[in-house]
């Protein structure tokens, strides 16, 4: 009879062990869910607040997907400065290592140099971000940084990577999207120009 009631309660133990380690895998789970991944797709309209920090001035720039084949095309409307196309080459898609943060040209369309992207990173930079938790933009190396807040659009989070510069200087929020790696934020940019994802349209 103590046998069986020892093989009761090591049985009893089991199954208290085992009903918690499910539980923590479904929070766990439910929280990863929570998560989204906003779709980038022809049309998709991008709200940003732009901040000139040496004139302490914040604009919105809003920024359309025209086109995703390369060359991409993303339409661009700023208040006070007009509108116009940016237009990414393939190459920049794969291989950009540095993102445009600058005015647009007065031209209908400025075409970007076979190394720059715009407010998204290239493919090979993203890849070094997700396997290798390190990359480079704009001549800075950056590091991703666990347990960081997730950036948030109307209350929701967003499912981000979070990167710094090795001198602190430089912050980014990156969208977990290996096909279109948006720049959700960044901070404390070399070219004086910030930049805030408000919402996706």
């Amino acid at each position: 009879m103590l046998f069986l009631s020892s093989i009761k309660k090591d049985n009893f133990k089991f199954m208290k062990k085992l009903l918690l380690v499910t539980l923590f895998f479904l929070s766990a789970y439910t929280a990863f869910a929570q998560k989204m991944v906003p779709q980038i797709k022809n049309g998709t309209v991008l709200n940003y607040t732009a901040y000139a920090r040496a004139f302490g001035q914040a604009l919105p720039a809003m920024l359309t997907i025209t086109d995703l084949n390369a060359p991409l095309r993303i339409k661009w409307i700023i208040n006070g400065l007009g509108t116009g196309t940016f237009e990414i080459s393939a190459k920049a898609i794969q291989s950009g290592n540095k993102m445009a943060l600058r005015e647009p040209g007065f031209d209908e369309v400025t075409k970007l140099k076979d190394n720059e992207t715009l407010a998204f990173l290239s493919k090979d930079t993203f890849s070094n971000l997700r396997d290798n938790k390190a990359f480079e933009l704009n001549g800075l190396k950056f590091k991703v940084e666990e347990g960081a807040p997730a950036y948030q659009l109307d209350g929701k989070d967003i499912d981000t990577f979070y990167a710094i510069s090795e001198k602190g200087k430089t912050k980014l929020w990156v969208l977990n999207n290996p096909d279109f790696p948006l720049i959700c934020k960044i901070e404390g940019a070399p070219q004086g120009i910030d930049l805030s994802l408000n919402s996706i349209q």
